[in-house]
């Protein structure tokens, strides 16, 4: 479990789990985090440390947790019968989130290459519309959108653009698991 300081430090300064962070929460959620980089905090004293609304910290916690990235704690306040949750940090799911992520990314990427080395594309140079062969044949090669005529569309520059992202991707991946740190 990650949720000392200096392992919350050490994530927060990685710059993809920082992005990540960043995209989650937004810059709010990166003051929480670093406000919590101890076990045991109520979200109440989050947002007075922050200077946040409590509304925003519960909002910022519930995302968290949905990631897995916090858990609480929920005991009943035996004076007002209101129960506290006290929140705990565990940032160790980070770069398998951020894995996961580009791993869909890059599965959606090979089909997309995929798609464009099996079809042969006709464009529309009024609209830009892009069109498969099937359909612009149905249409008798007129823009489904506008109606002009479309022309035939050399997608190599679409393909070699793909096989870069999907090459610069997988280094990424490869990447990662090599140097992730273990936390």
């Amino acid at each position: 479990m990650v949720n000392n300081g200096k392992d919350i430090r050490s994530i927060i300064n990685n710059p993809e789990a920082r992005q990540f962070l960043k995209e989650l929460l937004g810059d709010e959620g990166l003051d929480v985090i670093q406000v919590m980089s101890g076990s045991g905090i109520v979200d109440e004293e989050i947002a007075e440390r922050t200077g946040l609304k409590l509304n925003l910290v519960r909002k910022i916690l519930y995302k968290l947790y949905d990631h897995r990235l916090a858990s609480y704690i929920r005991t009943k306040d035996p004076e007002i019968g209101w129960y506290i949750y006290t929140w705990s940090l565990d940032l160790s799911r980070v770069f398998e989130i951020i894995q996961a992520r580009k791993r869909k990314i890059l599965e959606e990427l090979n089909k997309r290459l995929e798609f464009e080395q099996n079809h042969v594309f006709f464009c529309c140079k009024m609209d830009d519309a892009k069109v498969p062969f099937d359909i612009a044949s149905k249409n008798d090669f007129k823009c489904p959108q506008c109606g002009c005529i479309m022309d035939y569309m050399d997608n190599q520059q679409s393909i070699m653009s793909l096989q870069h992202e999907i090459g610069r991707l997988e280094r990424e991946i490869q990447h990662v698991r090599q140097h992730v740190p273990h936390v």
